[in-house]
């Protein structure tokens, strides 16, 4: 995923990644679905994404019954969402960008 054209090299982001292939069915790969510029305040970056944390829909399940959050560090979560079958996950995670390169 490019960064948005709004992104700066030394401000913070928020990445969210989400499982592919939802439940214990998918390969245990990940892929970034959403980069949020914040700017240079890491504690505003750590408030937006402890937000994320407990409001954001991933793209499975369809109707969620429930989620446990989980702070791994202080810049990041790990997110367990139950669905009517089976659980999904997704992670959030604050970030400095540090460099961007065309390839």
């Amino acid at each position: 995923m490019q960064p948005l054209p709004q992104s700066r090299v030394n401000e913070w982001h928020v990445l969210i990644e989400e499982s592919i292939g939802g439940g214990g069915s998918g390969d245990g790969s990940f892929r970034v679905t959403a980069v949020l510029p914040i700017g240079p305040d890491v504690e505003q970056a750590r408030a937006v994404a402890a937000d994320r944390a407990l409001r954001h829909r991933p793209a499975a399940p369809l109707r969620p019954k429930g989620r446990w959050v989980f702070q791994l560090s202080p810049d990041s979560w790990l997110v367990d969402v139950k669905g009517a079958r089976r659980r999904f996950h997704f992670r959030v995670s604050v970030a400095l960008l540090t460099a961007v390169a065309d390839s």
